[in-house]
């Protein structure tokens, strides 16, 4: 998985720095919302997170007909404290993401200074750090390593398909709405293999500016 996203990551920009593709740079932060969706036996608890994003990506036209290719790279950090997880008592819960997005949009111009996009295509996430901290103790635990217990223990890769809209403005600026939903089953426990299911959607609000 990892050969695969730095020869897409490679490729994509290798192409997107040729004079006949280039179009537009992107520089984008956001607020998001990422949610973790449990299934164990019919029983679906769901855990939100609240952070942000920030990343770049690089617009590039196929052909003329306004459909466009937008690989990128992004970083994702969502936290919440106060809360009860994984059977602890008041903890913060913390995780950030890399992540490729590979996009494709389609411009329909609204006026000489505002052009509408529609956005769909699959992200690529890894999980970089997801820890879980005791308010009372301080004592931190790594969900990816299964630190906790191998009951909570989760796969760092995901793949998130999704969608939205955008509005660049004046050529110059950049605002975007986006919902993406992960396919894989991020369970990594072998206790719970086949008996509970968890996947990660995020809905996020952007701006950007446009180079």
């Amino acid at each position: 998985m990892k050969k695969l996203v730095t020869m897409i990551l490679v490729a994509s920009f290798a192409l997107a720095g040729t004079s006949v593709f280039a179009q537009n740079v992107v520089v984008e932060a956001g607020f998001g919302v990422s949610t973790t969706s449990f299934n164990v036996l019919g029983y679906k608890p769901n855990a939100d997170l609240y952070g942000g994003t920030f990343g770049v990506s690089y617009q590039m036209p196929l052909g003329e007909t306004g459909l466009g290719f937008a690989p990128g790279l992004q970083f994702k950090y969502f936290t919440k404290g106060g809360v009860d997880a994984f059977g602890i008592t008041d903890v913060s819960f913390t995780e950030t993401y890399l992540a490729v997005p590979l996009d494709f949009n389609y411009t329909f111009p609204i006026s000489d200074d505002v052009k509408m996009l529609v956005l769909a295509g699959p992200t690529i996430d890894v999980g970089l750090t997801s820890r879980v901290k005791e308010k009372n103790t301080g004592v931190e635990y790594d969900i990816y390593s299964g630190s906790l217990s191998d009951y909570t223990k989760y796969s760092r890769f995901d793949i998130l398909l999704g969608g939205g809209l955008a509005f660049d403005v004046v050529e110059a600026v950049r605002f975007s709405v986006r919902y993406d939903y992960g396919v894989l089953n991020r369970n990594g426990g072998n206790l719970t293999s086949g008996l509970l299911k968890v996947h990660r959607s995020q809905i996020k609000l952007g701006v950007g500016l446009l180079f």
